[in-house]
């Protein structure tokens, strides 16, 4: 008796060059596959608005930037809050000026008290050469000073003082005698950039530094005639 069951008999064969055919029994016909991720939406254009203000404020917060003028972020942990509030700049005067410009060119030997150095600088604080005649005082910051001078009843002879007609403007040289005049106790009256000027010219051809001797000759020891006591 057989066994061979009729219904389980193998597929007939086929040429190769027909075995996969779409008519062919174990054909399946798959939809065409594009690789990759599947298709998505786009974002809507409001999220991209959102996340940019976002990253805005983050980025103003570390620098400090005050957002639209309201202030409102800070400058980090503790720190101030940021003003709004106009800056005013306080105009210098004379006397400002004149103390900055002594500060930077006088002060390392006339000292910032104005007390000078026993013997070698004379002080500038009740001096008859500094609350004296303007032009005189004027003549000896142009063109410096040499040989020995008397400064209240002391003799001052070591030094050279250096001329600053080359390197400070007769506006420069009216701020710090002005300056001079009305500190350490002195109360002569200011100067005035004209006034250096017309010194600065009148002695135009003096080359070399003013002896006391000199000086003597330019006035005498005493008050200026412009000072109104």
């Amino acid at each position: 008796m057989s066994t061979h069951n009729p219904e389980l008999q193998p597929p007939p064969h086929l040429p190769p060059n027909e075995a996969i055919q779409p008519e062919a029994p174990d054909f399946v016909e798959t939809p065409d596959m594009t690789p990759g991720l599947g298709e998505h939406e786009p974002l809507p254009v409001w999220l991209y608005l959102v996340c940019g203000f976002a990253l805005f404020l983050a980025g103003t917060s570390f620098t400090g930037f005050a957002t639209f003028g309201l202030g409102i972020m800070d400058q980090g942990p503790g720190g101030a809050a940021i003003s709004t509030a106009p800056t005013t700049e306080v105009a210098e005067t004379p006397m400002s000026l004149g103390k900055r410009f002594y500060s930077g060119n006088c002060a390392a030997c006339h000292q910032a008290s104005g007390e000078g150095t026993a013997g070698s600088y004379p002080p500038l604080g009740g001096s008859e050469w500094v609350i004296g005649n303007k032009e005189r005082l004027a003549a000896i910051v142009l063109h410096g000073l040499t040989g020995p001078i008397t400064v209240k009843g002391a003799t001052f002879s070591a030094m050279v003082m250096p001329s600053w007609q080359g390197s400070l403007s007769d506006e420069k040289i009216a701020d710090i005698m002005t300056y001079m005049r009305a500190t350490w106790g002195n109360t002569a009256n200011a100067v005035t950039t004209d006034e250096v000027a017309a010194v600065r010219a009148k002695y135009a051809s003096h080359s070399s530094p003013w002896s006391e001797a000199g000086l003597i000759k330019i006035a005498p020891n005493g008050p200026d005639p412009s000072d109104k006591k």
